[in-house]
């Protein structure tokens, strides 16, 4: 089981990050998966689950900023139609959540209190 800082160093290790900027990020994620596993630590075969998806966020903001995004896959002015390619894995909501991968992952380790 990986500690929350252990769980910090080898995200930041993996993704070559120098600065404490995505301390926060990682710490948090690690909070809601150790959350919905019922456990006290992070399995080590989770630590590439926890760095795709702070990586997933990285690029985000990198290329969107932190505001929402909509993507528009059709458009039509006369009566007015409009059509957004939004899944429930490439909204927002998606990428900085948890998301139906992320939680097929989690599911092989979770524990379940009866």
């Amino acid at each position: 089981m990986l500690t929350k800082e252990e769980t910090i160093t080898l995200v930041k290790t993996h993704l070559s990050i120098s600065t404490n900027t995505r301390d926060q990020l990682i710490s948090d994620i690690w909070q809601n998966a150790v959350n919905y596993l019922n456990t006290k630590g992070l399995p080590e075969e989770l630590e590439p689950m926890v760095r795709t998806k702070v990586k997933g966020i990285i690029d985000y903001e990198t290329q969107f900023g932190d505001g929402n995004v909509i993507d528009v896959t059709s458009q039509t002015e006369g009566k007015c139609s409009w059509t957004y390619a939004l899944t429930a894995d490439s909204s927002r909501n998606g990428i900085y959540n948890f998301n139906t991968s992320d939680f097929n992952q989690l599911n092989l380790f979770r524990k379940v209190r009866w």
